[in-house]
Order: structure tokens, then C-alpha cells, then sequence
């Protein structure tokens, strides 16, 4: 069976003042290698390592966060320290990793629930297609790409590995939380990809994760990460968004309002995590 993991989690408190003494014990847990003390972008001072940040806002509410493959550490270890009454999840990102035989195939022809706002982006020339479904600003939104395009790593006996990403936030983060819990993250995802996409490909995907074999992804280091993220940005997303933009003002429009989502507080989040 295929593991549906933790791939981002953004944890607060809103009366820390009372736990304040537990403190060190998350920056033990959650942090990782160099520790320095800054302030996150949205405002809250305390410690940063490699995809994580422990700290406190002013008003005493703490906040813990932490990205990628190190995300699913995390959220073990926060789970007994942290005091349920007051603990709300503001975001909790879900992933699963299935081979398939051709990625963009798969991506390119699942068919989104029109309930959703909808981007499907694709270069003409090279591999690599993503379709998001759900607006940036929503608490349910998911991503399903082609992963071996995305980090230059393919299944050794051949095909392409299929990234399917369900981000949450707010109530949905709190349910995935308690779903996490129980160790039942995978039906949570499932229920989403039924609700948010086509019958075929949420059975491709289900069984897939029923009975396929975990996939070997080596971990990315910092600049293998950025070189091929960089190499994807210029390559399919640039090219993609050009098109969108020059073919009417409506898409143009929807253009200008992704870029400003991007632009804001939690894409700086983001660069700071590494994600």
C-alpha cells in the first residue's frame, strides 16, 4: 500500500502563555540541524531550521510549521505536546506518490468537478502537466502533477510517478487533523479526490494506493531543488501562464490574480521553509 503523508502543517495555540514552559521541548522535536532565531512573515519571533519554525505572536499564540517530507515528522511529534483544547490546524497539505505509465496523460484528461475553479497548465513541448482545482484562496484545494517531470526521478522499471496533493485549511486543516490522528488521512484524501475529480481517475488513484508499492524519491538538497524548480518555472509554468494571459481578458485577469497570491504572505512562508 501506498502512504498518503503530510506534506505541509501550520499548527496554533491561542493561549500558549499557559504551555509557555513546553517550549523547548517543541524546538527539540521540530527543528532540525542549524537553529537561528528570526521572525516568520506572518509575524510571530522564535527559532528556524530546515523546513520548520517554532514561535509565539505577541499576543502569546504559538505558532509551529514545518514543509515537505519533514512535515510528517512533525506532526508525530507535536501530537502529545501540544494541548488539544486550544490547538487549532490552520493548514495540513496531504500527498500520495502513484506510478502510472504517462503522468501528463492522466492529468491532461481527468475531468474536475465544475463545482470548482479550474487550472490545467502544460507546456507543448516538454513533459510536465499540472491541473489545480479549487481556488488559490480556498480551504480545499487540490493538485494533481506529473512528478517525474517536476524532480528529474522516474520508476526503475519505467513509467512516471503522479503527485496528487490535497491542501486544507482552517475547519477542513482541523478535520484532517483529526483524521491524522486515527491514521485514516487516506480515506480523507480519497473522499476529496471522489468529490473533486472524475470516477476514473479516483479509481486509478484508489487502487493504485491500495495496492501499489511505496515509490523511492530521494530527498531533494537545497540547490538540486532549486535548480530543478527553476528549470520547471522557466520552462513549463512561465510558458503556461503566457498563453493563459494573451488569449482573453478574462484569463488575463485570473493571470494578474495568481501571481498576486503568489506574491503574498504565504508563498514568503514558503521560500523561507523550502518547501
Amino acid at each position: 500500500m501506498i502512504p498518503v503523508l503530510i506534506d505541509w502543517i501550520t499548527v496554533t495555540h491561542k493561549e500558549w502563555h499557559k504551555w509557555e514552559h513546553l517550549t523547548p521541548v517543541l524546538i527539540d522535536r521540530c527543528l532540525k540541524g542549524e537553529i537561528r532565531e528570526g521572525r516568520h512573515p506572518n509575524g510571530a519571533k522564535g527559532w528556524y531550521s530546515d523546513r520548520a519554525f517554532v514561535g509565539v505572536w505577541d499576543n502569546g499564540m504559538l505558532l509551529v510549521q514545518a514543509s515537505s517530507h519533514w512535515a510528517q515528522v512533525v506532526a508525530d511529534r507535536i501530537a502529545d505536546v501540544i494541548p488539544q483544547d486550544g490547538m487549532s490546524v490552520a493548514r495540513l497539505d496531504l500527498q500520495a506518490t502513484v506510478w502510472v505509465a504517462d503522468a501528463d496523460a492522466i492529468v491532461a484528461t481527468t475531468v474536475p468537478s465544475k463545482r470548482y475553479k479550474c487550472t490545467l497548465m502544460r507546456n507543448l513541448y516538454d513533459r510536465g502537466c499540472t491541473l489545480y482545482i479549487g481556488a488559490p484562496s480556498s480551504d480545499a484545494r487540490m493538485r494533481l502533477y506529473n512528478k517525474s517531470a517536476e524532480s528529474g526521478q522516474y520508476p526503475p522499471e519505467g513509467g512516471e510517478w503522479l503527485r496528487v496533493e490535497l491542501q486544507l485549511r482552517n475547519r477542513y486543516a482541523d478535520r484532517a487533523w483529526v483524521n491524522w490522528r486515527k491514521r485514516a488521512q487516506g480515506n480523507l484524501l480519497l473522499e476529496y479526490l471522489r468529490k473533486m475529480t472524475d470516477m476514473r481517475t479516483y479509481m486509478m488513484i484508489r487502487d493504485a494506493i491500495d495496492h501499489g508499492d511505496e515509490p523511492v524519491i530521494d530527498q531533494d538538497t537545497d540547490d538540486d531543488w532549486i535548480t530543478r524548480r527553476l528549470y520547471w518555472l522557466q520552462h513549463t509554468v512561465v510558458p503556461a501562464l503566457r498563453r493563459l494571459a494573451l488569449h482573453d481578458e478574462y484569463t488575463r485577469k485570473q493571470v494578474a490574480l495568481a501571481l498576486s497570491d503568489i506574491m503574498g504572505v504565504e508563498m514568503a512562508s514558503d521560500q523561507q521553509l523550502s518547501d
